[in-house]
């Protein structure tokens, strides 16, 4: 075990060592330590060589992958992928395994016995896949140009949100890894698990965890001129994704324009549920953020505060919209397992409401998510402040005119009094 690997299990047991002590602190906090240890040991065993060739590397392996998918590229040549493994992973996860036991085969006479273990243990264990940087980078323009032929499905991948130009890097600079390669070369890594707990939320911090690494861009500490930073650029990005094209709005549309329908209605209406909260919520959330999370603390947060915190903000505000991201990554995913399922099952007829669907996502699609705020140039917040000054004007004059009437109404009912005194006198009125 080399010294890094060392370092790594002292730390575990000093986590472990402190929880004995700290337990009474609350749930919260042993969660969040658990999953910490739970990276810890990921990362360790991520860094046991599986190669008999200590001369080759993963991360070897990974740039060969890298330079075979990018020479594919460069021919704008086609990967049809054969001999497919079914994995019992989300859809993405499946293509994107089979996609590198393509790459694996393709590069095998190089390494046969490496890259022949390591197929196996990847078949076996598909979870245990990871790629790097460069790796993820080709890969996903290869999904955006649909480079990858499969099945019928496969074409939907090019629209998937951790495929798109403005998510992919994103993503990955947020759940990436450092992982050991031959006891010596540390490199950032995507993995197959962290994707894998990231769409099925298999635990219930998975999600704070994903949103404080995106704020504190993977830092320690999370202060409050960073994160007021991020959550504005994290507000653009997200609300760019409900104006342009993205894979739920476009199966919506072509499902209106097709006779036969697939059953989506949950997914959809999970959606509009997501764009609904976000496009209702305003800078007042931002306001009440700022002052749960610094406030009542220093200046920076780290995991285990913010995690509180988050709590407490998404029940005082009834919104998550810190947690839109990963919903959308989520929703994409659980669409297209189920237009892959589909597809392998005989088409059933349903009623057709995606109509009612793509109206609904039209009326909020336009809506910016400032609603008129001073902050905001775009016409819709132009249009929103126009009408609210006019309202206000409106309002001013109105209370202007009652103000002048009033003096000249109590005059007119003395006039009516008087002439109608006069007319009883004169006996003109019984």
């Amino acid at each position: 075990m080399n010294p890094l690997q060392q370092l790594y299990l002292q730390a575990i047991i000093k986590q472990q060592s402190q929880d004995k002590v700290k337990q009474e602190e609350g749930t919260s906090k042993q969660s969040i330590q658990y999953l910490q240890r739970q990276q810890l040991m990921q990362i360790i065993q991520q860094s046991q060589p599986v190669e008999p060739n200590k001369n080759i590397s993963l991360l070897d392996i990974q740039n060969r992958l890298t330079q075979y998918f990018q020479h594919q590229l460069a021919k704008k040549q086609s990967i049809m992928l054969t001999d497919v493994v079914d994995f019992q992973i989300p859809y993405f996860l499946q293509v994107l395994a089979n996609l590198i036991l393509h790459g694996l085969k393709q590069i095998q006479p190089s390494d046969p016995e490496t890259i022949s273990l390591l197929i196996q243990q990847y078949v076996q264990q598909p979870l245990k896949i990871s790629l790097s940087f460069s790796l993820f980078q080709t890969v996903s323009i290869l999904m955006r140009q649909q480079y990858v032929i499969g099945d019928a499905s496969i074409k939907q991948l090019s629209k998937f949100l951790l495929f798109r130009e403005d998510f992919s890097d994103l993503i990955f600079n947020t759940i990436y890894c450092y992982q050991i390669s031959n006891g010596q070369t540390l490199s950032q890594q995507i993995g197959f698990t962290q994707l894998f707990q990231l769409v099925k939320k298999t635990q219930e911090d998975v999600w704070t965890t994903f949103v404080y690494k995106l704020l504190s861009q993977q830092k320690q500490k999370l202060t409050k001129e960073v994160f007021l930073t991020q959550f504005n650029n994290y507000t653009n990005l997200i609300n760019q994704y409900f104006k342009k094209s993205n894979l739920i709005m476009d199966i919506v549309e072509s499902n209106v324009k097709q006779t036969q329908q697939f059953h989506h209605d949950q997914i959809f209406q999970e959606y509009l549920i997501v764009m609904g909260s976000f496009k209702a919520t305003t800078q007042d959330f931002l306001k009440r953020a700022t002052q749960i999370f610094f406030e009542e603390n220093d200046q920076e947060l780290d995991l285990m505060i913010f995690s509180q915190n988050t709590q407490k903000l998404h029940k005082q505000t009834n919104s998550s919209i810190l947690f839109v991201l990963p919903s959308l990554l989520q929703l994409e995913s659980q669409l297209l397992d189920h237009i892959a399922s589909n597809l392998q099952q005989d088409n059933k007829q349903f009623k057709n409401s995606s109509n009612y669907y793509l109206k609904m996502i039209e009326k909020l699609k336009n809506k910016c998510v400032y609603n008129g705020e001073e902050t905001c140039e775009c016409k819709k917040c132009q249009c929103i402040r126009r009408n609210r000054n006019s309202a206000k004007e409106s309002q001013k004059k109105k209370r202007e005119a009652l103000e002048k009437i009033g003096p000249l109404q109590d005059q007119y009912e003395q006039i009516q009094k008087k002439v109608l005194y006069q007319m009883i006198i004169k006996g003109q009125i019984n």
